[in-house]
């Protein structure tokens, strides 16, 4: 017995055959990045996970006023949660902060394309977008992280 496709059911494979091949098409592996993390020393301070963000402290990253933090590390979450650090060439970290009168950033640290420390400028709230790029696009992009910088507080 020979059995034969439905008019829909070959549509609907040659139309997700054909977005299967365009976004293979250009020979590169895509990251499949669902989120980012960002630590200190190993301590999450900050992550996203697909459309919600969670912050260690409060409902922001806290940056002192007329300081810089110590180095945060970047690791991107994979489609199955697994954190992971991009390798090979033509990957890198990109930034976009809502507001540079507030904050700064230096990127890299110490020559690794994965961490930065946030520069306290003047007091005040502002955002802070995190992009992987890979071979001239954006693989992955942040939502914004919400930054406040303070004065600190003395004991």
């Amino acid at each position: 017995m020979t059995r034969r496709l439905s008019l829909p059911t070959l549509l609907y494979t040659l139309i997700g055959s054909l977005i299967l091949l365009s976004a293979c098409s250009n020979g590169h592996d895509h990251h499949a990045a669902i989120g980012v993390i960002l630590s200190v020393d190993g301590e999450m301070i900050a992550v996203q996970e697909q459309n919600t963000i969670t912050y260690a402290i409060g409902d922001a990253i806290y940056v002192p006023a007329e300081e810089s933090t110590e180095t945060i590390t970047v690791q991107f979450l994979s489609d199955d949660g697994t954190p992971f650090t991009p390798e090979g060439s033509g990957n890198s970290l990109r930034h976009t902060i809502g507001n540079t009168d507030i904050l700064g950033i230096i990127h890299p640290v110490d020559n690794d394309e994965w961490s930065f420390q946030l520069t306290g400028n003047q007091t005040g709230s502002t955002t802070l977008q995190l992009d992987l790029w890979h071979d001239g696009h954006s693989d992955f992009s942040s939502l914004d992280f919400q930054v406040t910088v303070e004065v600190p507080t003395t004991d």
